[in-house]
């Protein structure tokens, strides 16, 4: 059984009341997403700022790929969902790239910027139903050693040797507890970003608020057979991601770019202050667009 198909198709029965029809590629026509016109009426109807955005991110969101639909034509999309929480937000923005200085750029799915503070958010729909890639690029092996070494009490990176040339295996721990949904790899990406982009003078000081939007499945009408399986693993996403320090996480981020690129730009007590105004919020699909306001 896929889950993650059953999930898409409940959203889809949820939203257009039919699981009927399907995108239409060479002659193929997948259920899980819209047909061919009604992904050209939403393609059509998008801002266009946010069209624009998405059209430059490198996930290429908006087209089809390798034989595949666009990924926003799926009901299960996470781009397609905080597109659609996010677009009465004036002068919000997608794809927000930032650099990591370690391993290039990452990309947050949605950045606000306000007077008094940034919002960040990533948004995770069927991702946590899919098996996750363990691996990752062996320039993180210092960055990894370092955040096990002044955070042990709360996270511990296992790394093996991978078959692939340049990468390595790594299994994420938290609280002593394996992290099997939660995609904290790409998380510390996102981290390493943000304080780059501080260091480099390219954010301000700010108050910082992530936001990790993850939709919550529990009240779709799923088949039975699917429908146990896709709580326990929501239940489960939620549980794993509340095991992370994550203010302790970018603090420590921040004194391995100093030691390990930036030097003395920024003292002990900058990096305090900076994490005293750093919030991380779990928030389903109905609570997001309060934290938004």
């Amino acid at each position: 059984m896929n889950i993650t198909r059953e999930l898409d198709l409940a959203i889809k029965l949820a939203e257009a009341k039919t699981t009927e029809g399907g995108y239409l590629i060479g002659d193929k026509k997948i259920d899980t997403y819209m047909t061919n016109s009604e992904w050209k009426e939403f393609k059509s109807s998008m801002l266009p700022s946010a069209l624009k955005e998405y059209e430059a991110g490198k996930g290429g969101k908006l087209s089809e790929k390798n034989g595949c639909p666009p990924e926003m034509a799926s009901y299960g999309s996470s781009g397609r969902m905080i597109y659609m929480l996010s677009r009465h937000k004036e002068d919000f923005h997608y794809e927000k790239m930032l650099y990591t200085t370690v391993g290039g750029t990452t990309t947050i799915d949605g950045f606000y910027d306000e007077e008094y503070r940034y919002v960040f958010v990533e948004a995770k729909c069927h991702e946590p139903y899919t098996v996750k890639n363990s691996s990752v690029s062996i320039a993180y092996e210092k960055l990894y050693n370092y955040i096990n070494t002044y955070m042990p009490e709360n996270l511990m990176i296992e790394m093996s040797p991978s078959s692939d040339n340049g990468y390595m295996e790594a299994v994420f721990h938290a609280d002593g507890e394996v992290l099997e949904h939660f995609d904290l790899k790409q998380m510390i990406c996102h981290l390493l970003g943000i304080a780059t982009g501080i260091l480099k003078g390219e954010l301000e000081n700010r108050q910082i608020d992530f936001i990790y939007l993850l939709f919550d499945p529990t009240e779709l009408d799923i088949r039975p057979e699917a429908k146990d399986t896709i709580d326990s693993i929501y239940e489960r996403t939620c549980y794993e991601c509340n095991l992370v320090d994550f203010a302790t996480l970018l603090q420590v981020i921040f004194a391995f770019l100093r030691e390990e690129k930036f030097g003395d730009t920024i003292s002990d007590e900058g990096i305090y202050d900076i994490i005293c105004k750093f919030t991380f919020s779990l928030a389903s699909q109905d609570f997001y667009p309060i934290l938004l306001q």
